[in-house]
């Protein structure tokens, strides 16, 4: 079946730069919402504090039943990454890309044997367990996501296909799709995931099904940016994103856990050890919170979180006494 583009949703051109820039990628991300409408409405009533537009979005939201909505002339751009770059590169990566967004609840909770969406306990936030991807491990701190519909992957492939086509976009894609990358690919041509380029993301979801088909049906070509190379550095800018990021999670602990928390951080980040966690799903005012090793050497962990007098550390979860 051809593809159909529907353009019936149409941000406004002050929701985005309708200038026309070249382009050389596809960036594939999910929502964390309930449909295209929503998502549409959200960029729409979304202001900065003094009310102006913040001109975020993506060009294309694919619906649950397949529909593809363009939303603008994907000639134009709007920010869709969020990365804490120079400015001027930051602008450069942005301009280039063509974003597409699959209309998705994406990473779940469990609690007590079931899953939820949105990070959020309730009987309007729970998903069926038929309906969603088991990653078997924790992946950027979450095991389960909302499976996608196969009418949304068959429109990825095909609204793929057709942009590599119609701005002669390269066929090639990282060599691993859980991988991050960060800067390494500020110069890349082809197809990313976003999570290959910021470390707290985790969309598109990690299932190998979905990628798969991607890449086989849009004979996309595996780039050579060797995974261990990727693992080697952080730029200055991906610690100060980390470090934002934990410092915000770590206000939601309990103080005198979260000093605790920080003081492992600390101690695993100093010269030397360049071991770096990012922490999620802290207890409210409690005294556990998960972590995902992002660099660096996971012996560490529990060597200098004994050392700290942890009541216990998994391999995802840090527990400090009290709780």
């Amino acid at each position: 079946m051809a593809l159909q583009i529907n353009r019936t949703m149409r941000l406004p051109g002050g929701e985005f730069f309708p200038t026309r820039e070249p382009k050389s990628g596809i960036c594939l991300h999910h929502t964390v919402g309930g449909s295209a409408r929503s998502t549409f409405d959200w960029w729409m009533r979304d202001r900065t504090a003094n009310g102006n537009e913040l001109k975020v979005g993506t060009a294309y939201i694919i619906d649950r039943d397949g529909t593809v909505f363009e939303v603008f002339n994907p000639d134009g751009w709007a920010y869709q990454f969020g990365l804490k770059w120079p400015v001027a590169r930051k602008l450069e990566f942005e301009k280039r890309f063509i974003g597409i967004e699959i209309a998705s609840e994406g990473a779940l909770i469990e609690n007590q044997g079931k899953l939820y969406c949105f990070d959020t306990i309730s009987p309007r936030t729970e998903k069926r367990r038929e309906e969603i991807f088991d990653c078997g491990a924790n992946w950027r701190t979450y095991r389960y996501f909302d499976r996608y519909e196969p009418a949304q992957v068959d429109a990825v492939v095909q609204l793929v296909n057709k942009l590599c086509d119609d701005f002669g976009i390269t066929r090639d894609v990282p060599d691993d799709f859980r991988e991050f990358y960060g800067d390494r690919l500020k110069d890349f041509k082809g197809v990313i995931g976003h999570s290959m380029v910021r470390a707290d993301k985790s969309d598109p979801a990690p299932d190998p099904g979905f990628w798969n088909r991607v890449i086989n049906e849009c004979g996309l070509n595996g780039h050579g940016i060797a995974a261990e190379e990727a693992n080697g550095r952080l730029t200055d800018q991906d610690i100060e994103e980390l470090f934002r990021h934990n410092a915000e999670t770590l206000n939601k602990m309990n103080v005198a856990a979260g000093a605790v928390v920080s003081a492992l951080l600390a101690e695993l980040e100093r010269a030397g050890r360049k071991t770096y966690l990012r922490l999620r799903n802290p207890a409210p005012r409690g005294h556990t919170v998960d972590y995902e090793l992002v660099k660096g050497d996971r012996r560490l962990i529990n060597r200098i979180g004994q050392l700290l007098g942890f009541k216990s550390i998994t391999e995802n979860r840090l527990e400090v006494h009290g709780g």
